[in-house]
């Protein structure tokens, strides 16, 4: 028998390089399984801080200042993150009509891992009421007296710069006296005899109750002066005894006597009362109300935070 030389040194080989290939391949798919797994947790991260950036500016509305956003004009906040993870987070906040914001949160992650993440979300201002139509609304009798002027708003936005088509928005067959009626324009509707044209359903309290730019009286109050940027209700009688400058909702249950002379007001103002025939509902001197639909909707929108709407609210944008 011949013998056959190299046998054993090519099975040598063929098993060493067998066994090279299976542990390439051990490694390899032992470095993407690690790769894998730090991708996933990059992913997560990304998406937490994303949704943590989301809703902190969502709870921080009034600090944020969401309700002062110019319609349809973005603005960016940048959120702290722990400075360990990399992370950098902010959110572009955008104020769409009929209330509507689009948060959008933009989380990014530098060095081995990198990594980009972006989430949307669109919330809504709940809406408490329809902004009055007119600058004064009663469902009793008005009487204007000297120097009542009802000028025009010149500061406005698409969403919310109506003009009023009336000064004075009243019931059917309730009617205005005094000496200024005849420079006023009177509307007429059924809306000045309903409660919730006046913000005072329970729906409508209970909503305005926690806000931080409200004032609530429980009884009757006489304001001697000063001012107030945002809605002021008044469960009784109200008395302007001195100059005095607002910027919103003035509300009454109960009858409003302004005149003292020095009232300036740019937004509305409404009284509940029906008080007995020859005393007028409000009693307006040396007065200016000037009708707002914007002022009314901002303080509207700063009054109540925003929450996100029902359905669709969140996206995932890459």
């Amino acid at each position: 028998m011949r013998r056959r030389h190299g046998i054993a040194l090519l099975a040598a080989l063929a098993v060493m390089t067998l066994v090279a290939l299976l542990v390439v391949g051990a490694l390899a798919s032992s470095t993407l399984a690690q790769r894998s797994s730090r991708l996933s947790h990059t992913d997560a991260l990304l998406t937490a801080a994303a949704d943590f950036a989301l809703n902190s500016v969502l709870a921080d509305a009034r600090g944020y200042g969401l309700a002062d956003l110019p319609l349809g004009v973005a603005r960016a906040f940048v959120l702290p993150f722990p400075d360990d993870t990399g992370v950098h987070v902010d959110v572009a906040a955008t104020r769409l009509r009929a209330g509507a914001l689009w948060l959008v949160a933009d989380a990014s992650l530098s060095g081995t891992d990198q990594g980009h993440r972006r989430v949307n979300l669109v919330a809504r201002f709940p809406m408490v009421g329809a902004p009055a139509g007119s600058g004064v609304v009663s469902r009793g009798a008005v009487s204007l007296g000297r120097n009542v002027a009802f000028p025009s708003d010149t500061a406005s936005e698409p969403d919310c710069g109506q003009p009023s088509a009336a000064d004075l928005l009243l019931p059917l067959a309730v009617d205005m006296t005094g000496g200024g009626a005849a420079a006023a324009r009177v509307a007429h509707s059924a809306v000045a005899a309903d409660s919730a044209t006046y913000y005072l359903t329970g729906r409508q309290i209970t909503a305005l109750a926690p806000a931080a730019n409200m004032i609530h009286v429980r009884g009757d109050t006489t304001i001697s002066g000063g001012t107030l940027d945002g809605i002021l209700i008044v469960d009784g009688s109200l008395t302007i005894a001195g100059p005095f400058v607002a910027n919103g909702l003035v509300i009454a249950r109960g009858r409003v006597d302004a005149r003292a002379g020095g009232f300036v007001l740019t937004g509305a103002l409404l009284s509940f009362a029906v008080p007995p025939a020859g005393v007028p509902a409000i009693d307006l001197s040396d007065a200016t109300v000037r009708y707002s639909g914007c002022t009314i909707s901002h303080v509207l929108r700063a009054a109540v935070p925003p929450r996100p709407v029902h359905q669709r609210s969140w996206a995932e944008l890459f």
